[in-house]
């Protein structure tokens, strides 16, 4: 059949419709442009990957993505059953005690005698999109009928393949016929939609071994996880049935929002976030579980307007150009030649494709009220190179046979239902097998998720509504967990569930802040969270004293006199706060043919600082605002070409020459020539250094971040480590660690666990470590066991194979994450509701009996503070409960940038900084744009949607290595002191 050979009537609704029988269903890769005659894709056409390469199913999950199962859910047998280490009964007993509540409702009651069925359930034939095909069904008419004398409607359905119910139906199965055209004429497509549905019973659930695990009777197997899915789709049952569910919040249908912008395009909801969580209550009243319950700020698509005025809008948040365009006069939309003289789609088309899968129904004059809530998808939009400069694919060229002759989009609405399109040469909707659709005549349905990386602009929005104090975040939790209307709820009555209504309340410790030391001058922070540098010398000035040293201004953003000043008062600062400093810069001009390109600058400056001094140690540069685009060239020439230090300043920042911000400044650059900032009591006996000197401990941090998801960018792994006795200098190293992958490749042990144990040694009588405190950031509890089996098992590879006479050191593994709902509201907190630096929670929120705790070790500027969550996997030394603690929050306060105690450990927040860094050492042009971090996400979208080739790598393959830290001398006889400052720096906190 051709293109033109269907009728616009059998698309069922009025509107027309192309292409043959086949095209009928979108493919999942590379499908051709509806109408297409040939079957590859053209030019212009950019096909959807139609799946996320860069998250394929993890190994890790267990089942339902939704619950928050322990770590040992995760262990393949009996043999590791001890690997985790387990809180006791030792809590800790410093501070003072401070009664908080958090948002969690404890479980006080539950059935247990109860017996649970599960069941599979198999649809034949199986349908494309099974979740809302499978709605229908369970609410057919049929089915209720047949489950009936089995306690319907109390059964429990999780919307895909399994079901649970307290009846055991005869012989263990049914089966039940359900036609959803119920006597209907069939459709169009000559598809039935009668379905053979079966409910076979599986497993009976034995509660009863969750409850065995919770009071620690058993080990996590088998029957506790299918007793823990249970009670998970148990809780989410009725909200499910009254609110919109998207993984673990819920949100109002009907809510209007809080619009982001007045733009008109995304719309923030409060949702509420709600997950079954196992808890530490048993003492308490609890049975060990409990609802986690939060507000969650989720952006929307803004629904409820014609998709004509909504691209027009959506297309000015993305680019500045798009601004002036008005929809009745627009030509962005047209299509425009490439090199071959082939007509493609444009920039502005392109980024139209960030809308599909957007859903919307159909309104112009004279439309069947029957058909007016049917909900349609945006496939893609219409595009065929054929068309031309006519538009491409319009209302006005997209023609098709109707009654017997070749008519238009446009005149088929004028002639069937007297609807005029008032834009006919804007593109049109590609719906699939239910045709094309005008702009003009799609109203956007509400409540869309708009997942896109949010502008500058937009996400300044977001935080003012996002960040709220802790009584206000309050009422909204309380407000929210009221939409659940948990009182009313029949599931859980069936099934004897209480819930209390309120906060549960936990006893928590206050710890007492440490005294700050530094070299002349004692800081006392107490509970205010922040101290000043004004009269105090740095704990240990800067080893290499600042001799080489330049300054260079980016586009003439401030004038000569300002930089002047500026180094003068610096030079005087930090020699004030003791560092050592022997000569003045060079305050070097940049030719006017490089003041936009930062590497040939910081090249002329390297080259002048080398030529008068002899070496380069250390170059400022003045960038014009906070978010230049200079820094991530600057940081790879910089870090990996002349293997210099460098220190960006910002513009308006010198001109206005303010002390505070010199001492800040000055923290990080004595940081950098391997001074530190201050230190805090020891927290084992009195003695002269942090950690007992017949006991030299090492601490590691380690972080692995990716690419956004369906970029080609490497993993990258930082590893950092303490190199003093104090523990207040960190060096770090960083290195690719293949694609998504989060455990560190053996390779990176040996090369940066090597190399930075060289560097520790250095500072430790050349002795190897008796202890090394390990702290590990971003896995989840799936992955708990191969940070021990793997990463820990390597190091200490990487000890026998260095020391084999030598007795390994012992190890205590600590996981330290942020990703969590946890919120804590003290009754007597700081004087914005938070909880005070240093409280310390061990019951309610922890686990039953694993080794955890949360500590709220900072002050929050805005909003609502969160906890770190930190889990002790193993603990070789057996460090009392109090001290450990103690040393974890002691160090938050020895960051060496700021005078604020840090919500993270140091070891961890150095890794994150040089992870951060490292994506400006990957081996590729500057041309090639962001790859990784913030700006990474929307890049690789933005190319996916314009059509340009995303090649993504199987996730384990191997990646480029990064460039070379400290980098090669240009020439073959370097001089020593350019030799002596590239090995320095890689020893140094570069990356701070």
């Amino acid at each position: 059949m051709s293109e033109r050979g269907r009728s616009p009537a059998a698309s069922g609704h009025g509107t027309p419709k192309q292409g043959s029988p086949h095209q009928s269903r979108p493919q999942r890769q590379g499908s051709p442009a509806q109408g297409s005659q040939s079957g590859g894709p053209r030019p212009g056409w950019a096909p959807s990957m139609g799946f996320d390469p860069a998250k394929p199913e993890s190994k890790d999950r267990k089942g339902n993505t939704r619950m928050e199962l322990p770590a040992d859910a995760f262990l393949d047998n009996e043999d590791q059953k001890d690997v985790f280490a387990v809180r006791g009964k030792n809590l800790n007993t410093e501070g003072r005690p401070e009664m908080i509540e958090v948002n969690q409702l404890r479980m006080t009651k539950f059935d247990f005698s109860k017996k649970i069925y599960q069941y599979d359930v198999v649809l034949s034939p199986e349908p494309d999109k099974r979740g809302p095909v499978l709605k229908k069904i369970w609410a057919h008419a049929n089915l209720k009928a047949a489950l009936a004398p089995y306690n319907y409607p109390m059964w429990i359905m999780d919307g895909s393949r399994l079901a649970w119910s307290s009846s055991l139906v005869e012989r263990g199965e049914i089966r039940v016929t359900v036609d959803l055209d119920d006597g209907k004429p069939p459709g169009r497509s000559g598809r039935s939609n009668k379905f053979y549905v079966m409910l076979r019973k599986t497993t009976e659930i034995q509660m009863s071994a969750l409850r065995g695990y919770l009071e620690r009777k058993m080990q996590f197997n088998n029957s506790v996880q299918e007793a823990l899915n249970f009670m998970d789709h148990l809780i989410r049952q009725w909200p499910s049935e009254n609110l919109l569910a998207i993984k673990r919040n819920f949100y109002r249908k009907n809510e209007a929002g809080t619009p982001l912008l007045r733009d008109g395009v995304i719309t923030v909801h409060k949702g509420t976030y709600a997950s079954l969580r196992l808890s530490n209550n048993l003492s308490k009243g609890g049975i060990g579980l409990a609802l986690n319950a939060d507000v969650t700020n989720t952006c929307f698509w803004t629904g409820r307007q014609t998709m004509d005025q909504y691209m027009m809008s959506f297309l000015r948040t993305l680019d500045k150009r798009y601004q002036r365009e008005e929809v009745a006069t627009t030509k962005i939309f047209n299509p425009v030649r490439n090199s071959k003289g082939e007509w493609q789609s444009s920039d502005a088309f392109k980024q139209l494709r960030k809308m599909r899968k957007l859903k919307f129904t159909i309104r112009h004059m004279n439309r069947d009220p029957k058909l007016a809530e049917k909900v349609y998808t945006v496939m893609d939009f219409a595009f065929d190179q054929k068309y031309g400069p006519q538009g491409g694919a319009n209302a006005v060229t997209v023609k098709f046979d109707y009654n017997g002759r070749e008519i238009s989009v446009a005149d088929y609405y004028r002639e069937k239902y007297k609807a005029t399109l008032k834009y006919p040469f804007l593109p049109l909707i590609a719906t699939g097998k239910n045709g094309h659709i005008p702009m003009e005549f799609a109203f956007v349905e509400p409540m869309q998720r708009y997942a896109f990386k949010l502008n500058p602009e937009q996400t300044a929005a977001m935080i003012k509504i996002a960040v709220t104090r802790p009584n206000v975040r309050k009422g909204d939790i309380m407000r929210n967990i009221g939409d659940l209307r948990l009182q009313e709820d029949p599931y859980l009555k069936f099934y004897g569930v209480d819930l209390q209504h309120q906060f549960a309340k936990t006893e928590a410790r206050v710890l007492n802040a440490p005294l700050v030391n530094f070299a002349q001058g004692t800081a006392d922070p107490k509970y205010s969270g922040r101290w000043d540098l004004r009269g105090k010398k740095f704990f240990k000035p800067n080893v290499a004293p600042l001799t080489n040293w330049g300054f260079i201004v980016m586009d003439d953003c401030v004038q000569f006199p300002q930089l002047q000043q500026f180094a003068r008062t610096f030079k005087t600062t930090f020699m004030g706060h003791g560092g050592i400093c022997k000569s003045d810069p060079l305050l070097i001009n940049v030719p006017g043919n490089l003041k936009n390109n930062v590497a040939q600058a910081l090249a002329h400056a390297h080259n002048q600082i080398t030529r008068e001094k002899g070496y380069t140690q250390l170059i400022f540069v003045v960038v014009q605002h906070k978010n230049s685009p200079h820094y991530e060239r600057l940081k790879k020439s910089a870090d990996c070409r002349f293997g210099v230090l460098t220190q960006v300043v910002n513009g308006a920042s010198v001109a206005s020459n303010n002390g505070q911000y010199h001492s800040n400044v000055c923290m990080k650059v004595n940081a950098k020539l391997g001074g530190s900032t201050s230190r805090t009591n020891p927290p084992w006996k009195l003695q002269g250094t942090y950690f007992p000197k017949d006991r030299p401990t090492m601490i590691v941090g380690v972080d692995i971040s990716h690419a956004a998801p369906g970029g080609p960018s490497p993993s990258v792994a930082a590893m950092t480590m303490s190199v003093d006795r104090d523990a207040t200098k960190y060096a770090a190293m960083v290195e690719t660690n293949g694609y998504r992958v989060e455990m560190l490749s053996h390779a990176n042990v040996h090369t940066l666990f090597g190399h930075l144990c060289k560097v520790w040694m250095n500072g430790h009588d050349r002795q190897f470590p008796k202890h090394v405190i390990y702290f590990r950031d971003g896995v989840a509890e799936g992955q708990f066991a191969h940070v021990i089996e793997q990463e820990i098992k390597e190091i200490k590879g990487y000890f026998k194979q260095a020391a084999p006479s030598q007795q390994l050191p012992k190890f205590t593994v600590i996981v330290a994450t942020k990703r969590h709902h946890i919120r804590f509201f003290p009754e007597k907190g700081d004087r914005n509701g938070n909880a005070l630096p240093g409280t310390l929670v061990e019951k309610e929120v922890t686990h039953p009996f694993m080794y955890d705790f949360y500590l709220n070790s900072h002050v929050a500027i805005q909003g609502t503070a969160r906890p770190v969550h930190y889990h002790v996997l193993i603990d070789e030394m057996n460090i009392p409960v109090n001290e450990l603690q103690k040393m974890i929050y002691h160090q938050c306060y020895s960051y060496a940038r700021s005078t604020t105690p840090v919500s993270l450990h140091p070891a961890v927040y150095y890794a994150h900084l040089a992870g951060s860094r490292a994506r400006a050492h990957e081996n590729i042009a500057t041309s090639e744009g962001f790859r990784a971090g913030a700006k990474g996400h929307e890049m690789i979208r933005d190319k996916v949607a314009k059509g340009e080739s995303m090649s993504v790598p199987q996730r384990g393959s191997d990646a480029p290595s990064l460039l070379q830290l400290g980098g090669k001398p240009e020439n073959n006889t370097p001089i020593d002191g350019e030799m002596r400052q590239r090995e320095f720096f890689r020893g140094t906190m570069w990356y701070i």
